[in-house]
């Protein structure tokens, strides 16, 4: 067995270990929880009695903000109290009426009994146990929400998939989104629904468990976890989540937090439910058939998918650029050559491939081909989907203006430039061309360039603070 397998299992187990805790200690807390704020609580029997005791409880509670488990607790111990005190003085010869008020005299005011009875529950050493279990407890239940959010995330893209079919079928355009642009904006979303489901699991773990090892009712550690889960989730969406960014992208990704948010405030005294032993079977299960589903639309899709058609030269509309170079200055209409490396990053260079008009084979020195040539710059231009299957290529015709301007330095024989495509909002399809300032003062094309295509790629913060 390799270093790489022992690895692996090793990490599985402790991984699986985790989550096993995790879930233990969120249960071991529920217990604290299970009581309703709604329930009835325990009371004193008889309608003489009970109205009063169960109102001086009631004021009591008021300021006890315990889990509802321990102010049923602490309410049937007081009522056993009462019920031995009122005997007692009854016995003494106290009337029944008597032996009640004197009983809860004795008990003091409600108020200050209640903040009393808080205090002796809720112990600095209790609050940090809370807090640190809430912490593991929200590792646990981003894990799991995560994994739900996943499983979820795949039954909508099914559901959405099978609603596309019927809708094309009924002839009702859609965006095609497996396409490049649409594919990006796609996986972005479905990748903030699973993080914003595991962020609302993170923090509702981390209040219900925060509240049952501190002793305090779950909306009074509400607030904490909903600030503390804003914020580090919020920091997360804003810097931490790179990739391929789009405005549909990012405002999902703005959603995280406030995910995180509404696992910690909304409804957070109801239990959480838990999943048995025979749905975990049937969601593993599922998961196989939803997975191997996906696998066979995207082989389907791509099986019918046809080739992109040809196009000619003429079709790419250079001449919106500038008008090519007039053979007086550029010895060969060919001579420049320019290449790319990488989709993300373009690294657009002239090449020394500067022949003799006569057909020689050697290659002309380009600083004294180009000496007569001024303000040489590499503008990148809006360009047409280069996945599309319409067969064109080239300028889009539809921007009068490049969205980016390079100037090109001579470096030896070549110029290089470098555009950060992948940093630009807007950029998605591009060519590159090299212009230049003729002797005559006009602007002209100095080759038909080459284009690709970029998504942007970074964090939500660098999506909004990128230039067009």
């Amino acid at each position: 067995m390799t270093i790489d397998w022992l690895f692996a299992i090793v990490w599985l187990g402790g991984f699986g270990a985790f989550l096993i805790a995790a879930v233990a200690l969120v249960r071991r807390s529920e217990r604290r929880l299970s009581t309703g704020p709604r329930d009835q609580y325990t009371t004193v029997p008889g309608s003489d009695t009970s109205d009063q005791i169960s109102a001086y409880l009631d004021r009591m509670s008021s300021e006890l903000a315990l889990p509802a488990a321990d102010v049923a607790e602490v309410r049937s111990e007081l009522i056993d109290h009462l019920e031995d005190s009122i005997a007692a003085l009854e016995a003494e010869g106290f009337t029944h009426d008597e032996a009640l008020r004197e009983a809860l005299g004795r008990l003091g005011p409600a108020a200050e009994l209640g903040r009393q009875l808080r205090a002796a529950h809720q112990s600095t050493r209790r609050l940090l146990a809370g807090a640190g279990g809430g912490v593991f407890a929200a590792g646990g239940g981003f894990v799991l929400g995560y994994l739900g959010g996943t499983a979820l995330a795949f039954v909508l893209v099914i559901v959405m998939a099978a609603g596309a079919v019927l809708l094309g079928h009924l002839g009702v355009p859609l965006p095609d989104l497996t396409s490049s642009t649409g594919g990006s904006v796609g996986n972005a979303l479905m990748l903030s629904f699973m993080l914003a489901f595991a962020a609302l699991f993170a923090t509702r773990y981390a209040v219900r468990t925060c509240a049952g090892l501190s002793r305090r009712a779950p909306k009074t550690v509400a607030s904490f976890w909903a600030a503390a889960g804003l914020i580090l989730f919020g920091a997360w969406a804003l810097f931490g989540i790179r990739g391929t960014q789009s405005w549909p992208g990012a405002a999902s990704e703005l959603c995280i937090p406030l995910a995180a948010v509404v696992g910690a405030v909304y409804r957070i005294e109801r239990p959480m439910p838990h999943v048995g032993r025979w749905a975990a079977v049937v969601a593993v299960l599922s998961m196989v058939v939803l997975v191997g589903g996906v696998a066979l639309m995207y082989g389907v899709s791509y099986s019918s998918s046809g080739s992109s058609g040809s196009f000619q030269e003429s079709d790419l509309h250079l001449d919106l650029v500038a008008p090519v170079a007039p053979e007086t200055w550029l010895p060969a209409a060919d001579m420049v050559v320019i290449s790319q490396n990488g989709n993300q990053t373009a690294y657009a260079d002239l090449s020394a491939q500067l022949f003799a008009s006569s057909g020689g084979s050697a290659p002309l020195p380009v600083a004294p081909v180009l000496a007569n040539w001024s303000d040489l710059r590499f503008e990148a231009w809006h360009a047409l989907p280069f996945m599309s299957d319409s067969g064109q290529l080239g300028i889009d015709t539809t921007y009068a203006t490049p969205f980016a301007v390079q100037p090109a330095v001579l470096q030896g024989d070549s110029f290089p430039a470098t555009f950060h495509f992948e940093h630009m909002r807007d950029a998605r399809s591009w060519w590159v061309v090299l212009t230049g300032v003729a002797p005559d003062g006009h602007r002209y094309r100095l080759g038909d360039g080459t284009g690709n295509e970029a998504d942007f790629n970074g964090s939500v913060w660098d999506w909004l603070t990128a230039p067009q």
